[in-house]
């Protein structure tokens, strides 16, 4: 006998799945250029200018090069040379593996080694709480898969939640962690990446953000030089030229979101923000040379050691 799911109950969930697929989508009409290409049925023949065709095997092989795009961005990510190895003493590896019919769990963390100085529980506590709710991401997997009518038998393509990291040390002062997160939704043509920095002063067992680094009243022009960086990529074909610049509201999302290497600020943004997800373009590099003026004079003494 089925279980009665009253006509609100059914609603919100309905209205839970519409929003979920409306963010998702949303990711190839947020471009201020017109050249889009819209996700049609690959056997439709679009016109654009009243004067070219595509047809379906047009939009096949754009798929095909889109796919091929962003599976060679991953790839530089993967590949980014990072201190893992020479941190390996006090920053451990940890992964959690979880492979079930309905989805795959494949996390690869970093904790900090307690034994070389206990107070390093605030960052491992952090990991934990934010980023490691096994429970909480298989009961949202399930809810999802909850939403879908059981009556029609379908094959469904397995929910992944991936998660890796790379980290940068700064003069044995600061560690720099990127998290990003791979996400694989049924019936999506692509994946969907997310990023978390977490810039952690190991002297004093504290997270630092923007505010910590950058004199006051600098977010402004620090997004100005952001899409600086952006317009002159675009230009230079160095990124796609469907990309847009950075609003102030989302600058004031993810401004937070940056980690620091040897020469250079990389700010990082999750799917959509600064590009359509099929560029697999995530990340804006800044030299330490242009954006040392905005840093507080601390910073930049620490950073100037690095350089020298």
């Amino acid at each position: 006998m089925a279980t009665f799911i009253p006509p609100k109950t059914r609603l919100m969930k309905s209205l839970v799945l519409f929003s979920a697929l409306i963010v998702l989508m949303s990711c190839q009409n947020k471009s201020s250029t017109p050249n889009n290409t819209p996700e049609l049925d690959p056997n439709e023949t679009i016109i654009n200018d009243d004067s070219y065709t595509l047809e379906g095997e047009d939009f096949e092989n754009i798929e095909k090069q889109q796919i091929k795009t962003k599976i060679n961005k991953k790839n530089e990510l993967i590949l980014q040379p990072d201190d893992r190895a020479a941190l390996k003493d006090v920053v451990m590896t940890k992964t959690i593996f979880k492979d079930e019919d309905d989805y795959l769990i494949d996390y690869t963390y970093p904790y900090l080694n307690e034994k070389i100085d206990p107070r390093y529980k605030n960052f491992n506590e952090y990991i934990t709480v934010n980023h490691l709710n096994i429970e909480r991401t298989i009961g949202e997997i399930l809810e999802t898969t909850g939403l879908l009518c059981d009556t029609i038998p379908i094959k469904r393509v397995k929910d992944k939640r991936i998660i890796d990291f790379k980290i940068h040390s700064t003069a044995d002062k600061l560690i720099s962690i990127l998290l990003y997160k791979e996400n694989y939704y049924p019936g999506m043509v692509h994946s969907v990446y997310m990023f978390e920095s977490l810039n952690y002063d190991i002297r004093k067992q504290r997270f630092l953000n923007f505010d910590d680094f950058f004199v006051p009243g600098s977010q402004a022009k620090i997004r100005n030089l952001l899409n600086t960086t952006i317009r002159t990529q675009i230009d230079s074909g160095n990124i796609y030229y469907d990309c847009w610049e950075l609003s102030e509201g989302d600058f004031n999302s993810y401004k937070d979101n940056f980690v620091i290497n040897d020469d250079s600020i990389e700010f990082y943004f999750d799917d959509c923000i600064i590009c359509p997800s099929y560029t697999g373009q995530y990340s804006v590099d800044i030299p330490l040379d242009e954006i040392a003026p905005f840093m507080n004079m601390y910073q930049r003494t620490m950073l100037a050691v690095v350089k020298n």
